[in-house]
């Protein structure tokens, strides 16, 4: 049992290490978003465009899955199976390069599709170039930006 006036050291120590560790818990899809929950440090746009983005794990989808893996990305899950991730090799007779989805060192990640952060307007899972009307998603413009014969 620690002396009485250690305590308060005890205190201060467990909410300094509690606070940091439950910084990396912190939503980053949210506003304004909690950087280092996915990176060591914060990219600047000059970063970002020669393709250093000081992520936590190895890849985009890596640390995507931080989080995502126990939730909606898990392994053998609809959306795990039914759209591959990190590859960059595909059949070119049924895909083509994406005309404006990002790849990132050619490679097609969660950040492909995905917008890492909450959108200004209306979004559906954070999914780039879809069009909401009401209840109503279309996918065309996402599908056919990589898909041929849509």
């Amino acid at each position: 049992m620690p002396r009485p006036a250690l305590r308060p050291v005890f205190v201060v120590l467990f909410l300094v290490f509690s606070s940091a560790s439950a910084f990396a818990l912190l939503n980053p899809h949210e506003k304004p978003e909690p950087c280092l929950s996915c990176h060591t440090k914060t990219p600047t746009k000059e970063d970002g465009e020669a393709g250093n983005y000081f992520l936590l794990k190895d890849t985009i989808d890596d640390t995507c899955h931080v989080c995502h893996e126990t939730t909606c990305c898990k392994p053998g899950s609809l959306h795990g199976s039914n759209h591959p991730s990190n590859i960059k090799n595909w059949d070119w007779k049924l895909f083509r390069r994406p005309k404006t989805l990002p790849l990132y060192d050619g490679y097609i990640t969660c950040s492909t599709c995905h917008i890492h952060s909450e959108p200004d307007g209306p979004s559906y899972k954070m999914v780039r170039i879809v069009k909401i009307d009401g209840k109503k998603i279309d996918w065309t413009d996402l599908c056919t930006d990589c898909h041929t014969g849509y």
